[in-house]
């Protein structure tokens, strides 16, 4: 199934009436074919390789939520604020920002030199247009950090205004992060962006925009002739390619054949040894901004339990899981809150400790039998979903199922290919989701988007419906002074802690692997999430001398 620049939007449906055979035409092609795309070079300018392991799910960045889609979609369209190497929030459309009217208003100042890759310029109206069609359509994870705009201003083209119905530390950050900014001259003709699959005819103003698109082979992105942000107005790669792989391991044997440039997809910590006597594989290491954690099902009879998400909490062997799966190189989570945010993680929340026999107390006193004398407690079965191309996870998700068995609970691997897992988690079709955040930039959104019964991130994998959550985050959502909103937010963890909706695993160093005898200059960032493949990092790579 391929699209590309030079087609209308119509093709690529047209496309998916004939995916299937289409599919296995292009399974049959290696990703080392020789063709006028591949190599260093082409059309004279310089070609940037990319692995990656998943398949772009949806062309629409007002909401989509997977990481691959991220990756393309981010160097297309500007953010206000990106994330720098240091985990600080630094300008990228916006110079900068303010607040007015004593918090109520945030106010976003644009650059004058960004531009559309039609040529036309990308102003304050895009902007507007794009908060707006989030509100109205509830789009992606940024629907969320809008609940409390009552309007949004453009009174010039540099200038962007949004009336918040009450104050709200987080917001300019949040929404300047995360929000993609779209060229409202091509999406407003869409109608429903709801249903807008903009999958064909891209128009972009990152370094990059999507020519062509090969499901299951490669995702081709040409350079905007004009990024203000790229070292002399734009990027020195002429084109920047990603290449699907179907593991980790195939992707790391790509590199080292000199097929791909740079894994997107962080080095497992037990295989980033391998590269060590290789002169040409350089590797970068950087922090998480989420971390990693199994998520409880509360539509589960069983998982609705408080007993027994404490119980699975004491039958992980996270201190284990850390020292094998990643050779010491992570630090353990207590509750749901990172210690990367030191203001408001709980001291008193300390991990459930490794207990197996205690696990296996509680669970006889909530009512489980073992009636048969397995070992197991009948009626306790459980599946554990997770992303069978995370090496990590998949290797966690081993090591959770042999430990929880010494409690006397039944675990069923269920990893599956990525987009199945995420399709599968967002509609609730799991019991236990053994996953990692991405990033989360600030504890406030990160609780709202997680436990609010109302889910407006769309990312409450718990599903959980407590009013008591409800009205401890709304409480702090609204609380302006700095060291009662800490207290509050230090409350949330611990109660998120007692209750057991998630268990948290571990906050991981991410390394990622790139052949540093033809390209340098990448600028990383913090997590898997972003690394090495923002459009900021993009536009600053150029051929090693």
């Amino acid at each position: 199934m391929t699209t590309s620049n030079n087609r209308r939007p119509g093709r690529w449906r047209f496309a998916a009436a004939i995916g299937t055979a289409a599919a296995l035409v292009l399974s049959g092609c290696g990703l080392n074919e020789s063709d006028d795309s591949s190599g260093d070079k082409a059309g004279g300018g310089t070609v940037l390789r990319i692995g990656t392991t998943t398949d772009v799910s949806n062309f629409n960045p007002l909401q989509s939520l997977s990481k691959t889609d991220s990756w393309i979609l981010n160097a297309m369209y500007p953010h206000l604020l990106r994330i720098d190497e240091n985990a600080k929030k630094a300008p990228e459309l916006a110079k900068d920002y303010s607040y007015e009217d004593g918090g109520k208003t945030a106010v976003f100042h644009l650059r004058d030199d960004f531009t559309w890759s039609d040529g036309k310029p990308v102003v304050a109206e895009d902007v507007k247009f794009s908060a707006e069609q989030i509100m109205k359509y509830k789009l992606g994870n940024v629907a969320a950090k809008l609940t409390w705009v009552t309007s949004v201003e453009a009174p010039d083209a540099t200038t962007v205004k949004f009336k918040l119905s009450q104050p709200y530390a987080p917001f300019a950050e949040g929404v300047g992060f995360w929000m993609s900014i779209v060229p409202k001259h091509v999406f407003e003709s869409a109608g429903d962006l709801s249903k807008f699959a903009n999958d064909a005819d891209w128009v972009g103003a990152g370094p990059f925009v999507l020519d062509s698109a090969t499901k299951g082979q490669r995702y081709v992105m040409k350079r905007n002739e004009k990024y203000p942000l790229a070292p002399g107005g734009k990027a020195a790669l002429s084109q920047v390619e990603y290449r699907i792989y179907p593991d980790v391991n195939t992707m790391m044997l790509a590199l080292r054949n000199g097929d791909i440039d740079l894994m997107g997809t962080p080095v497992p910590a037990s295989a980033a040894k391998t590269f060590e006597n290789d002169d040409k594989i350089k590797l970068q290491k950087v922090g998480a901004l989420g971390f990693a954690h199994l998520t409880y099902n509360m539509n589960n009879k069983d998982l609705a339990k408080q007993e027994v998400r404490q119980a699975l909490s004491m039958a992980v062997d996270t201190k284990a899981i850390i020292a094998s799966v990643l050779q010491g190189d992570a630090q353990q989570m207590a509750g749901p809150i990172s210690p990367i945010f030191a203001d408001y993680d709980n001291p008193e929340v300390q991990p459930y400790p490794f207990d197996p026999a205690g696990a296996k107390a509680k669970l006889s006193s909530a009512g489980y039998r073992d009636g048969d004398g397995d070992g197991l407690f009948d009626n306790l079965t459980l599946g554990v979903a997770c992303d069978q191309s995370n090496a990590n996870l998949t290797r966690v998700v081993q090591l959770f199922r042999e430990s929880a068995a010494k409690a006397g609970i039944k675990l069923e691997n269920q990893c599956v290919e990525r987009n199945t897992f995420l399709s599968r988690t967002k509609n609730g079709e799991y019991d236990i989701d053994a996953s990692q955040w991405g990033v989360f930039d600030n504890p406030m959104d990160q609780l709202r988007s997680t436990y609010l019964s109302s889910n407006p991130g769309g990312i409450n994998y718990n599903l959980l419906k407590s009013p008591e959550m409800d009205g401890l985050i709304n409480d702090a959502a609204a609380t302006t002074d700095k060291d009662a909103f800490a207290e509050k937010i230090k409350n949330i963890d611990k109660v998120v802690h007692e209750q057991a909706y998630l268990t948290p695993l571990y906050v991981e160093n991410f390394q990622f692997a790139y052949n540093a005898s033809k390209f340098t200059g990448f600028v990383a960032s913090p997590s898997d999430l972003l690394g090495m493949v923002t459009a900021y990092s993009l536009a600053q790579v150029k051929p090693a001398s």
